[in-house]
């Protein structure tokens, strides 16, 4: 917080080449900071900062090296560039669109990781925590003004929908429930940032993100060994839903919404279904599915609604291995991290955020978005620190030698 104060008073006092000088000195910081501070702007705006930001890097080759250092980013890079020319073959213009932002993403997040430290992740964290509370006031001026009108209407704030913004509520949420317990002394200003954000959650009345908030904010809380407000706080949903129940004129959107959205959801995984079985092993690109709705006379819609099904109708049996091996390699070492206790709360963060991210992606594919891409690699930044052992030990090659030494060990003449 300090960083952020000292930044807005060297720049409402006018003195603009102190603040230049201050930003030079410390450049990877105040870069990882505006690339967060971008996440809680209109999206084109979030848009432009990754893609300025991607090319900076790619044209420092110190940056560049450094940030390509993280295991296995060739292979995600391959599959990458793979996924631009599936795209091609089929003339998915969307799907070679998105490709060429998720490489300018993935950079900006392998940068984001190779310069990250403690001091920096936490001021991140902060901005995150005082942008939300800028895009509440967005939002609830976007409900007030279209209440006549449209009472039905969920605001998006600044995001693409309102789903959107509720898995970036989603994050918040376990953000600055992260802060409260790193940072006592703010404890209070984090409660607040809580409750308006359950504010804009209710606003924004994504029954995916209420649950997944859910989930992810549970398993913090149990992770944390905070047994007392976990049993609390599942004791209050469980009131929630036996209000919702009783009283379905609470629900933000109506009972019949639930319905409606279930109706929504089983026309398009059927029809993704069917788009997989045409092309089981490489997929058609990102956006498939706009490609194929009309077809099958399915719900029109960008995505699958469902983050297992979007991959395999997207990149096929073989794009599906490729992001699950990447995964998995990710939360190996998370989990020697967790082992090692190396950052115990920031492991639990990231732990949540995945879980956010898992439930969530059961009935939606918010992730897949520039905005809350963006903010989940920020949060997940902090398995780069103080993890170069770690890395060198899930580096491919040393997978390979270990591969040959128990295929050499199980020879019959190993031990000649």
């Amino acid at each position: 917080m300090t960083v952020i104060v000292k930044t807005i008073k060297a720049a409402t006092q006018s003195n603009f080449k102190k603040l230049l000088e201050y930003i030079y000195a410390d450049f990877d910081r105040f870069t990882v900071m505006f690339l967060t501070v971008s996440v809680f702007m209109p999206f084109y705006f979030t848009i432009a900062s990754v893609c300025i930001v991607s090319v900076m890097i790619m044209v420092n080759c110190k940056k560049r090296t450094k940030a390509f250092s993280a295991p296995y980013t060739k292979f995600l890079f391959f599959f990458i560039t793979g996924a631009f020319f599936i795209a091609a073959i089929y003339n998915n213009y969307a799907g070679m669109g998105c490709a060429v932002l998720c490489y300018a993403v993935v950079i900006c997040g392998l940068y984001v990781r190779s310069v990250m430290t403690r001091g920096i992740f936490n001021q991140v964290m902060d901005i995150a925590c005082v942008g939300s509370i800028w895009c509440l006031f967005i939002a609830v001026f976007q409900k007030a003004s279209l209440l006549s009108v449209s009472p039905e209407y969920r605001p998006v704030s600044v995001f693409f929908n309102a789903n959107y913004y509720g898995m970036i509520i989603e994050f918040i949420m376990i953000i600055a429930l992260y802060r409260m317990f790193t940072n006592t002394d703010l404890a209070a200003f984090y409660a607040s940032v809580i409750g308006l954000n359950f504010i804009g959650l209710y606003l924004t009345a994504s029954f995916s993100s209420v649950m997944a908030m859910s989930c992810a904010v549970l398993v913090m809380l149990i992770l944390k060994r905070k047994y007392i407000p976990a049993s609390l706080f599942t004791l209050c949903g469980a009131m929630c839903v036996l209000a919702f129940f009783f009283f379905p004129q609470l629900l933000p959107r109506g009972s019949e919404a639930l319905d409606h959205t279930l109706a929504q959801r089983l026309s398009i995984w059927g029809a993704a279904v069917q788009g997989i079985k045409q092309h089981p092993f490489f997929g058609q690109g990102a956006m498939s599915y706009w490609m194929i709705c009309e077809k099958y006379g399915s719900y029109r819609t960008f995505h699958c609604h469902n983050l297992f099904l979007d991959i395999l109708l997207n990149y096929g049996i073989f794009g599906f291995a490729a992001i699950v091996t990447y995964a998995l390699v990710q939360l190996k070492l998370l989990f020697m991290r967790v082992k090692s206790h190396i950052y115990d709360n920031m492991n639990i963060l990231a732990i949540a955020a995945v879980v956010a991210v898992a439930v969530h992606g059961m009935t939606d594919v918010t992730i897949f978005s520039v905005q809350t891409g963006a903010l989940f690699l920020a949060v997940t930044s902090s398995m780069g620190i103080s993890s170069a052992y770690f890395e060198k030990d899930l580096a491919l090659s040393r997978f390979i030698v270990r591969y040959k030494e128990k295929i050499y060990a199980r020879a019959p003449f190993a031990n000649d």
